[in-house]
């Protein structure tokens, strides 16, 4: 028999993640960090596509940069949304987060190994760091969209969650 729902709390237990501005404001960050990987790789594409090669020593940084920032994303997402996720919610939104995590873990690492091919980058590298940086950063773009679209999901669902 279904449980009744009462607003915010299902059997006297509070949502997974707190009441909706509680949601509503991890939401906003996970949307903050994609936005702003987006932007980042958006202007290096850009500076790439254009055939900058005279630009390559900005790109190391950038490359580290970008690296630091899906980082801080990852720990963000695993941390607030997943492991919560993972240890409190039914068995089939366990199962979505816990895929989630291990893809997350595989993109990183696919990134990681993609920054550090190119450390020492220099021009005459520049055709095959091209199609490289071009194809890494439309896969990495197309992931964490996809990612974003599941946590809001995620999120959206979880006012039925009880411990």
């Amino acid at each position: 028999m279904p449980m009744a729902v009462k607003g915010e709390v299902i059997a006297g237990k509070p949502p997974l993640f707190g009441p909706a501005s509680a949601r509503a404001a991890l939401g906003m960050e996970a949307e903050t960090y994609v936005a702003r990987a987006g932007e980042m790789m958006n202007r290096a594409r850009a500076i790439v596509r254009d055939n900058r090669v005279q630009a390559i020593g900005l790109f190391e940084v950038k490359r580290f940069r970008l690296c630091n920032h899906f980082s801080r994303y990852r720990i963000f997402k695993h941390i607030q949304i997943f492991n919560l996720v993972i240890q409190h919610a039914p068995a089939s939104s366990k199962v979505v987060a816990k895929a989630m995590k291990i893809y997350c873990i595989e993109l990183g690492d696919t990134f990681s190994r993609y920054t550090n091919r190119w450390i020492g980058l220099k021009s005459n590298d520049w055709t095959d760091y091209r199609q490289d940086m071009l194809l890494t950063t439309e896969m990495m773009q197309a992931s964490i969209n996809a990612e974003i679209r599941a946590i809001r999901q995620l999120l959206m669902i979880s006012s039925l969650y009880a411990d």
